[in-house]
């Protein structure tokens, strides 16, 4: 599928847009702060508002399932077909827990345009909306990888 493709590409060069952008307000931070001896307020919360869409972008639409954190010690030691069910089982554990919770997050992150950022005086609803992306396309992830293994894949 040419189209997942050159989407998988635009997703790791926005992941790297915001890798790069982080590391330049670091340094911009770094340098006024102890160059011109003159903190930037801003450059904190502009690092943590992308390290934010960093960690849950990259977990959404980057990472595939295998480069995931698992404590998979069981899991190894099991024979395969008992490591499908326990993957399946896993994966399909999994998604439905996201799908569970996703209208609540949404919902309150939908709530939270009431706030703002300290320093930028950002809505808060912008800032954490890769938070709900991020459950809805892990849950669909984890439920395809379930799909997937049930069927011998």
């Amino acid at each position: 599928m040419k189209w997942l493709r050159f989407a998988e590409a635009a997703a790791r060069l926005a992941a790297a847009a915001i890798v790069a952008a982080l590391f330049l307000v670091l340094i911009a931070g770094v340098f006024a702060r102890y160059g011109l001896a003159r903190p930037l307020a801003w450059t904190d919360e502009m690092a943590v508002v992308l390290f934010v869409w960093m960690v849950f972008w990259t977990g959404a639409f980057v990472l595939a399932s295998h480069e995931h954190v698992a404590f998979d010690i069981v899991y190894e030691m099991a024979p395969p077909a008992a490591r499908r069910v326990l993957g399946a089982l896993g994966a399909a554990c999994a998604a439905a827990l996201l799908f569970w919770a996703l209208p609540k997050i949404a919902d309150y992150v939908a709530f939270l345009w009431r706030e703002r950022t300290p320093v930028l005086g950002w809505r808060q609803d912008f800032l954490y909306a890769c938070f709900p992306a991020f459950m809805a396309l892990a849950g669909l992830r984890l439920a395809a990888h379930a799909v997937a293994l049930i069927r011998g894949r």
